[in-house]
Formats: structure tokens, C-alpha cells, sequence
């Protein structure tokens, strides 16, 4: 197929390229107008701003399916911003697909849509929930977004919905534990007891590579973290083990980290950058969330193949210590 892939250049998207062309694709990278060029063997270059729906006609001719990557994501992210990438971005790359005949979309959500609601389980039914999270909230809008345009029979959609990814190249999740566990600032949040939400970068691609070309991927939604994940202690414990540092002692109880990271939250917004932990970080990490990823076993025969260990020594060693 000739596969056409939006936020290319970023975390997930710069693993995604060598292994679609890979598995035999012809692949085309978008980057904006004045981003600097992708290196990768094989992979043709589109420029383009998925924020401007001119800047974005044409260059899908000819393509059979595309891979939506492309999302504000981070810290610090405005309700302005995440409409203008998540929302409108996807409205406009959908539309082109469709306008152009690019059936085969595969759509990249996050379980953030869910509304982070604990102790309960979440399977791809549960309803979407908006918390005012400007992340989580335009990502429910998009899915509405490519959902409409499927149920018109103007996409073959697939909708992906990963948990925290981690790997090589991450340069937000695990690279920024790792300094607070060296400099001795880390703390658990609560009692530590509840499990981690991962998968590593590698597994996510390889589903996303083989949801690609699976039919019966067509009209499916899918959770993906790990089965197997620890909980927060055993897996602090480990990334300090491998960093041959002491783990943490210290716990934060959960309304205390509350306040605590609203305090850096606010601090940081008088003197900016970004601080070292946000409320909406500790609704992440504090709280006990149980996503259900048995449909893409199930269904696609996926299970994620690479063990914690594996995942943070290698994302460690690709890090700056």
C-alpha cells in the first residue's frame, strides 16, 4: 500500500516509517513546511500544516491509507492548541483522505478519552468522558470526527487508544523520572500499590503496523497498554535499579501531592518551563486504572512482546545521563 503518515517526525512516527517500509510499503512522511528532512531509507516527503486545510490539498493523491500520529501532546498544552492539531487537525486529514479516496485510516487516540476514571474496568465500550482535560477532550472530538466520516462509508477506520508509551526516543515519561529518582527528588504518589500504564514504543508500532493491513481491524477500537504491568513501587524500584541508584523511600499521599503539584504548577507558570510534577500528572500516576486490552488479543491475535526490563534499559541507555 502507499501509506501516508501524519506526525512523522515524532516519537512513535520515526519507529513507525522503517518498519512500514518494512513490511513492503511505499511511504510518504508529512512534515510541516519548514521542519527539518527525515533520513529514512525509502520514505518520500510531503510538506504540509494539518492546522490549514489548503496546506494539505493534494498531497494525499494517490495514497491507499493513512497513519494519523499527528496530536499536541505534553505539558502545558492550551484548549486553543489542542483544537487547532487534535481537533480540526484531524477533521482536515480525514477530510482529505476521504476527498482523495484514502480509504484505510488508522486513527491514534489515547485512553485519555475515557476521562481517567478509577477503579473500574475500562474496555473500548466504555463512554467517553470530557473533564475539561484539553488533551483528552479534543481527543474525544476527533474520534467523533472519524467516526462520522466511516459511519458515512468514507473511511475503513481503525481507532487505537494507548495507555503512557515509552522506549527510545521518549523524551517526556521515563527520561524525566529517571532525573528526579538521580537527583534524589522522586517520591511515590499514595501507597504505590496501584499498577504502571505502559507499553513500549515497539509494541505500539507493531500493532499499528499489523492493525494497517488487517481487515479485521476495519471498524475496531483498541486499548493498548501492557497485561502485565507492575505497580508503581516494583516499577520505580526497577528503573532505579538499573540507573544504580536508591529508590525512593518517601510516599505522597495522594491529596497532599494534590495540592503540592498545584503549588509547582502554579509556581512554574510565574517563572515558566514546566514543573516537575502537575495535578493532572498525579490523577495519572496516584489513581488505580484498569484498561482492558483483551479485544485486540481477542480479535487480532496482538499481545505486547517486550518485558519491562527490556524496555528500560534500552530507553535508559538511549537517554542522556
Amino acid at each position: 500500500m502507499r501509506v501516508f503518515v501524519t506526525g512523522a517526525s515524532g516519537f512513535i512516527g520515526r519507529r513507525l516509517l522503517p518498519r512500514l517500509c518494512a513490511d513492503g510499503h511505499r511511504v510518504t512522511a508529512l512534515l510541516l513546511p519548514a521542519e527539518p528532512p527525515l533520513r529514512v531509507d525509502g520514505v518520500g516527503i510531503a510538506r504540509g500544516d494539518i492546522t490549514r486545510a489548503d496546506r494539505l490539498h493534494g498531497v494525499l493523491d494517490g495514497h491507499d491509507a493513512v497513519v494519523h500520529l499527528a496530536g499536541a501532546v505534553g505539558y502545558g498544552q492550551t484548549f486553543e492548541r489542542c483544537n487547532a492539531i487534535n481537533r480540526d487537525g484531524t477533521a482536515h486529514v480525514a477530510a482529505e483522505a476521504a476527498r482523495v479516496g484514502a480509504r484505510r485510516f488508522v486513527h491514534m487516540s489515547s485512553v485519555s478519552v475515557y476521562g481517567r476514571v478509577a477503579n473500574v474496568r475500562i474496555t473500548e465500550d466504555f463512554p467517553l468522558r470530557k473533564i475539561g482535560d484539553p488533551y483528552g477532550d479534543t481527543k474525544i472530538d476527533a474520534e467523533h470526527i472519524v467516526g462520522a466520516l466511516a459511519a458515512r462509508g468514507a473511511l475503513d477506520l481503525t481507532i487505537v487508544r494507548p495507555t503512557v508509551i515509552y522506549g527510545p526516543g521518549d523524551d517526556k515519561f521515563l527520561p524525566r523520572l529517571a532525573d528526579n529518582l538521580r537527583t534524589g527528588r522522586a517520591r511515590i504518589v499514595g501507597s504505590g500499590r496501584n499498577t504502571v500504564d505502559l507499553i513500549h514504543v515497539d509494541d505500539a508500532v507493531d500493532f499499528l503496523a499489523r492493525g494497517l493491513t488487517d481487515r479485521r481491524a476495519v471498524g475496531g477500537v483498541y486499548n493498548l497498554t501492557h497485561p502485565a504491568n507492575p505497580t508503581w513501587n516494583e516499577f520505580v524500584a526497577l528503573v532505579a535499579e538499573t540507573l544504580g541508584v536508591p529508590p525512593p523511600r518517601r510516599h505522597l499521599p495522594y491529596p497532599v501531592a494534590l495540592v503540592v503539584a498545584g503549588l509547582m504548577q502554579a509556581w512554574a507558570a510565574v517563572r515558566g518551563g514546566e514543573p516537575r510534577l502537575s495535578p493532572y500528572m498525579v490523577r495519572v500516576i496516584g489513581r488505580q486504572y484498569h484498561y482492558v486490552t483483551e479485544r485486540a488479543e481477542r480479535e487480532l491475535g496482538f499481545m505486547p512482546r517486550i518485558r519491562l526490563r527490556d524496555g528500560i534499559r534500552d530507553c535508559l541507555a538511549a537517554s542522556p545521563a
